[in-house]
């Protein structure tokens, strides 16, 4: 019997437990869902077998096909690396900003795409609430209207893809078993193909994952900035890295629930950036920090691949 676990997409299997897509053979016929999706859904359960899938691996997948791309990014993991990532997808494309709804009392939505297309020089953009009935019906009208009938949702892993792909099955009233979404880095392990009606398809596809930085994920509420008046030679310590001012500024922290503090603290640091002013300091898989003064900055315990600074989107 060939059949795929709804809510991860791998062929479901019955022989190594230890293996992704396992279901006891006594359960396969009646179950749509492997065993580690089972007690994901009902368990939370995050202490199971994995499958990654490479970023690369997975461009080159869809590359290889000229349907629609949807690449979904969650607003505080806008940085160089995942638009580098999206730069990377061939054909036509659009990139849609989730979890706006975090930061909407912050943010004016038109400037913030304003901002992002100045910055990035984005060619088809807009941002989406996952938990709005509006903006899901508003992507599937988008690809209506354009005769889309085939289209793969990627992204980061965490970014909402399968809590989006949940609520068009809701909201379209669709027979399907809903995709298994959870806190776990990659849920999703395969592509699955949702049908949401006659002329449109989606599928479901692996998340990109950042391996030099695991993203932070228990955050469902509105994320709090927190700002810091930092001195003239005073830390910041953020998630087990360190950063040093060599100037007085302000700093405002768009980050996910992590541990912060200011001190001053001496130590070797690894190497140093010079920041405009009004700028934001990206950190792949944590956030961005908002410097509002000119200054040099001095790092420790933060790779300098995974840092990059932009113009700020305030």
């Amino acid at each position: 019997m060939i059949k795929y676990c709804s809510g991860c997409g791998v062929l479901l299997q019955t022989i190594d437990s230890s293996k992704e897509g396992y279901i006891p053979e006594e359960k396969i016929k009646d179950s749509n869902y492997c065993k580690r999706c089972f007690r994901l859904i009902n368990y939370n359960d995050t202490n199971t077998v994995d499958k990654t899938t490479s970023n690369n691996k997975i461009i080159d997948y869809v590359n290889k096909s000229d349907s629609f791309k949807i690449y979904l990014v969650d607003l505080l993991n806008i940085n160089d690396y995942t638009i580098d990532l999206y730069n990377k997808i061939k054909g036509e494309k659009i990139l849609l900003v989730s979890k706006y709804d975090l930061y909407k009392k912050l943010f004016n939505k038109n400037k913030l795409l304003y901002k992002l297309n100045k910055i990035y020089n984005l060619d088809n953009l807009d941002i989406i609430s996952i938990n709005n009935e509006k903006d899901i019906n508003k992507l599937v009208n988008y690809l209506k209207k354009n005769n889309i009938k085939k289209s793969y949702l990627i992204g980061l892993t965490n970014s909402g893809k399968s809590s989006l792909i949940n609520k068009i099955i809701e909201l379209n009233n669709l027979s399907l078993d809903k995709v298994t979404v959870s806190n776990k880095i990659n849920t999703t392990l395969d592509y699955i193909n949702i049908k949401v009606n006659n002329s449109i398809n989606i599928i479901d596809s692996p998340g990109f994952i950042l391996d030099e930085y695991k993203i932070n994920k228990n955050y469902k509420k509105l994320i709090k900035p927190i700002t810091y008046n930092m001195k003239k030679d005073e830390v910041l310590y953020l998630d087990k890295f360190y950063i040093k001012f060599d100037s007085p500024t302000s700093i405002t922290l768009y980050t996910y629930n992590v541990i912060s503090k200011k001190y001053y603290k001496d130590m070797d640091y690894e190497y140093n950036l010079s920041i405009d002013a009004n700028s934001d300091l990206c950190i792949m898989g944590l956030g961005f920090i908002n410097i509002k003064n000119k200054c040099n900055i001095s790092l420790h315990g933060l790779d300098k691949k995974i840092v990059s600074i932009r113009e700020s989107l305030l």
